[in-house]
């Protein structure tokens, strides 16, 4: 390779991408339609545009392609360089250039990145819409179908899915766009002016609430935002999912709608937790003393607060439980707060054990939580950071009253409210501004409730479908 590459990025080049790509690229069934090169290209930029691949891995992967010398490679670089960004687009447009000059060309050079939105639809109710829009080609009788879908009742306008149909005759999809709805209405006419303005704007909510879509939007999102804007950065790009494996359906609930499912799934859950800890951890260690516990805190915040996908773990989970929820909402004794990761790890670990573990993988899980460590210990033992049931829970426990005592709990209730205002306020005062939605100077407002909601209405409409 003429980069000079890291031991570590070589290995992600030479043992990874290169060979996978490789068997794709020498096919005799390579694609040459311009529709099917953007999807193989849009599949593998969402790994090449990965944070957690340094550019000169990608720009050595261009090069590697480009050794083909033949009109496949040609066309895969053609279709990366109108929808890849920055320099990886500049990257691939040199190889089509260097292939083209020694007289290598692909005919769908001229065709990848040339759809344009030509009709738009609208179907909407009082929670949500879907903007439908036919993209279509220079000179080509088929047409693409694109769906978007935005949630309005609980995100104020995000956008949560994405599609992009395989090219079709152009009768068929002027029909689907007729006929958009299941129940069979039909979609309203709109500009395409307007379908790009409010396309536009739906994917910036996605991102202002950090909201993370499905593995297949991502691959479609560059190619749209071309269509719609003539750049594949056009539209802000929310985070997505990666492929993952599929998650447990026995481990998907919703606490709000059925509580005693949920909580026959997760007593189950903890009965098998605490199986696997005897059989697979050291006597007296970390699962022995606490699994139970972490275990139980982590089934909670997943379904009261989270997803609902017991199964379902990603980084973004992990921190926001570890470094948000538990600080705010979580007593636990000093001693055992060393146990705390330890026992996150080993729950993944048994979900992983269960073939029912998805999100991200157990090694990536793993790397994440001990990178929390000490960021979580910090903030746990910040009475900054505790919400107002925690902080009166810990007073409590500094004055030697067991919260877990009725009786003791009832009078401690009754002489705290009976304290002076500056004193209760010395306590709670923090927690209870917080919850009024005051804090310091310039603190910007959280996102996560939006978050959740959004995260709950995905989940219905999933089950739904």
């Amino acid at each position: 390779m003429p980069l000079d590459l890291s031991d570590d990025d070589r290995v992600i080049l030479e043992e990874q991408l290169v060979p996978a790509f490789g068997a794709i690229l020498g096919d005799a069934d390579f694609p040459t339609d311009a529709a099917e090169l953007e999807l193989l290209a849009g599949t593998l930029l969402v790994v090449l545009e990965s944070p957690a691949v340094p550019a000169a891995v990608t720009e050595a992967f261009f090069g590697a392609i480009e050794s083909g010398g033949d009109q496949n490679a040609a066309g895969i670089l053609a279709a990366f360089a109108v929808l890849a960004r920055g320099d990886a687009a500049m990257w691939a447009l040199g190889g089509v250039e260097r292939l083209a000059a020694g007289g290598v060309r692909s005919p769908a050079t001229g065709k990848v990145g040339a759809a344009t939105l030509r009709e738009a639809g609208r179907l909407a109710d009082d929670g949500a819409e879907l903007l439908i829009g036919l993209l279509g080609r220079p000179k080509a009788r088929r047409m693409q179908v694109v769906v978007v879908g935005v949630e309005r009742a609980d995100t104020g306008g995000a956008l949560v899915e994405c599609m992009l149909s395989p090219p079709m005759p152009a009768a068929e999809a002027r029909e689907l766009l007729e006929q958009a709805s299941e129940a069979g209405g039909q979609a309203e006419s709109i500009v395409v002016d307007e379908f790009v303005t409010r396309v536009a704007a739906a994917a910036q909510r996605a991102v202002d609430l950090d909201l993370t879509l499905g593995h297949d939007a991502a691959i479609v999102m560059p190619i749209v935002a071309r269509a719609l804007t003539g750049d594949p950065a056009g539209l802000a790009r929310p985070a997505a999912g990666g492929p993952g494996k599929e998650d447990d359906p026995e481990l998907v609930v919703d606490a709000a709608e059925d509580e005693a499912g949920y909580h026959e799934i997760t007593e189950r859950l903890l009965e098998e937790l605490a199986e696997w800890a005897k059989e697979n951890c050291p006597p007296d260690g970390p699962m022995w003393r606490s699994g139970d516990f972490v275990g139980s805190t982590m089934l909670d915040w997943k379904g009261g607060y989270g997803d609902g996908y017991l199964g379902r773990w990603t980084r973004s989970d992990l921190a926001e439980f570890l470094l948000d929820w538990f600080p705010r909402k979580v007593t636990v004794a000093e001693e055992m707060l060393g146990d705390v990761i330890d026992c996150v790890i080993g729950f993944l670990r048994f979900l992983e054990d269960r073939d029912s573990l998805s999100g991200e993988r157990l090694e990536v899980l793993e790397e994440a939580c001990d990178g929390l460590r000490d960021e979580f210990v910090e903030g746990t033992v910040d009475p900054q950071a505790w919400g107002l049931a925690k902080s009166l829970m810990m007073q409590m426990l500094e004055e030697g009253v067991d919260p877990e005592d009725p009786e003791a709990f009832e009078q401690w209730m009754t002489g705290f409210n009976e304290r002076p205002r500056s004193e209760r306020d010395a306590i709670i005062g923090g927690p209870a501004d917080r919850m009024l939605g005051a804090g310091p100077a310039g603190r910007k407002r959280s996102k996560k409730p939006a978050r959740r909601k959004s995260q709950r209405a995905a989940r219905k409409r999933n089950r739904r479908g």
